[in-house]
């Protein structure tokens, strides 16, 4: 008799710590699954600050009212004028005249819109185009822009552009007004 109470003890036993590892078990891949995740949202929301920060340093980055990814597009948008650059940047000393100095001096609009679209790219691996959005005095500039089709624009690979700043991109198409121009007609709008 003390054989078979033996015997069923420890069967219960061993089922019961079966039981309870099986339950361990899928508890575990449960978090595990949980954990990934939140490691997918959180490489997500890196993305996007690190996006948010590159903005930050363009042409005016004090005026970039919002920061968005889309599917791989980065899509920016400026204050329209200087009543939303104050509540964006109520402690800036920045006068009316200053920011309205500032978008009529040398080409800036152009040359932030340009410039900016490609920068974005060029610091970004993870962004595919980007979209660029600045209403200035009741006029929408706007500038969209694929990966692709810089490429084939410029005539060489964003890794070239990258090696090559200056020569393959800034002074063609930012710092020549000419180039800059003819950027701005191909990927640029004006509403």
């Amino acid at each position: 008799m003390k054989k078979v109470f033996v015997i069923i003890a420890v069967s219960i036993g061993m089922l019961y710590s079966c039981g309870e590892n099986t339950s361990t078990s899928n508890n575990n891949q449960e978090t595990s699954e949980k954990e990934t995740i939140v490691e997918n949202e959180t490489v997500q929301i890196d993305t996007l600050e690190q996006l948010k920060i590159e903005a930050s340093r363009l042409r005016a980055g004090g005026s970039i009212k919002s920061v968005d990814l889309l599917e791989g597009i980065a899509v920016i948008e400026y204050v329209k004028d200087y009543k939303e650059y104050k509540k964006l940047q109520p402690q800036s000393g920045l006068k009316e005249a200053d920011l309205l100095a500032y978008w009529e001096s040398g080409n800036a609009i152009k040359k932030a819109l340009v410039d900016g679209s490609v920068r974005l790219m060029r610091k970004l691996d993870f962004l595919n185009g980007t979209k660029v959005i600045l209403p200035y005095k009741g006029k929408i500039y706007t500038i969209a822009i694929t990966k692709e089709e810089l490429e084939k624009f410029v005539g060489a690979d964003l890794e070239t552009i990258r090696g090559d700043w200056n020569n393959a991109f800034s002074d063609p198409y930012v710092y020549s007004e000419t180039g800059r121009d003819k950027f701005f007609k191909q990927f640029g709008t004006i509403k």
